[in-house]
């Protein structure tokens, strides 16, 4: 799919808040902040899951249509959701997970 910029990145209350809540300089930190630069440069730069392996959870808690992992490193998961705005298409950090947590999430453990 080709490149395309979001009219904006944003976070749901509780990603800012933990985002907010990580030391400067953390390793955490750093790779939230490069992850979140690529997609605001590309709302397409992460993997876009299949409807049917979305988590209920996110279904229940956001009534999401389209669902995406970036890998932020080997450990570390960043899933968003696009939605439609008046001025484009944002892209929602709904969550950030160590890969444990995601396997648990997503039903792999």
């Amino acid at each position: 799919m080709a490149s395309k910029k979001p009219s904006c990145v944003k976070a749901d209350r509780d990603v800012a808040i933990f985002v907010s809540s990580l030391k400067k300089g953390s390793h955490l930190l750093k790779i939230i902040n490069d992850g979140l630069d690529v997609l605001k440069e590309n709302m397409f730069a992460g993997e876009r899951i299949e409807r049917r392996k979305f988590p209920k959870y996110y279904v229940q808690k956001y009534g999401v249509n389209n669902l995406y992992k970036f890998n932020l490193d080997s450990r570390t998961r960043l899933i968003y959701t696009l939605v439609a705005e008046e001025t484009g298409i944002a892209v929602v950090v709904l969550e950030i997970l160590d890969h444990k947590k995601y396997e648990e999430r997503f039903g792999y453990s």
